[in-house]
């Protein structure tokens, strides 16, 4: 081979030595900019994940806010409802204590004429009568639950008692009740009349 062709050659693999490392380096260069790209790509989906994890964590924190929010107007709304009922028994129980108040007179009034009845065994129909009604009213009233006040021969007790009168006999027992003047009556817990009594000793 002549030197001509060895110059020739040794140009060509220079050449191609030059194309080879201009290659290279393109691809070096292409791979940094990749490798800048992806850092890039991976700092704004970081950026992107950052953000989204705060929306969360505000939809979280407004979520428990609302759970809050409807746990305690639950809460309210059990105690309105509780409170409602009451006041409604307690309206009710009003209501009817006045209207067995305004009766109570009408039952002593049966009662007198049942005591004033004829002496006799005669079958007198008005005056059973007046008994039967006054036997319906009683249990009318025990059905609803209105229970006369017992007092004759008890110990007096000024909770459903209404002392009008006093005596001293020794016959009798220290504070004991001798004679009711007037029925005395109570719905559940509450006195709708006091009985009117006369109280020894």
């Amino acid at each position: 081979m002549s030197d001509k062709d060895n110059i020739e050659t040794n140009i060509n693999k220079n050449t191609q030595n030059e194309e080879t490392s201009k290659k290279n380096g393109k691809c070096i260069k292409e791979k940094r900019e990749k490798t800048s790209e992806s850092k890039k790509t991976i700092e704004d989906k970081d950026k992107e994940l950052n953000k989204l994890k705060k929306v969360i964590e505000d939809k979280d924190k407004e979520l428990n806010d609302y759970i809050k929010l409807l746990r305690s107007s639950r809460a309210e709304f059990d105690n309105y409802k509780k409170r409602t009922n009451k006041e409604k028994e307690t309206t009710y129980d009003d209501g009817f204590g006045d209207a067995i108040k305004k009766i109570l007179p009408i039952v002593d009034n049966f009662e007198r004429a049942v005591e004033c009845g004829p002496s006799d065994e005669t079958n007198d129909s008005f005056y059973e009568g007046i008994k039967m009604v006054l036997k319906q009213t009683k249990d009318c009233f025990s059905s609803c639950g209105v229970e006369e006040i017992s007092a004759l021969n008890e110990k007096f007790d000024p909770n459903v008692h209404n002392a009008v009168m006093h005596i001293e006999d020794s016959n009798y027992g220290e504070n004991e009740v001798i004679e009711v003047l007037q029925k005395g009556y109570k719905y559940k817990d509450r006195i709708l009349r006091y009985s009117m009594v006369k109280v020894a000793n």
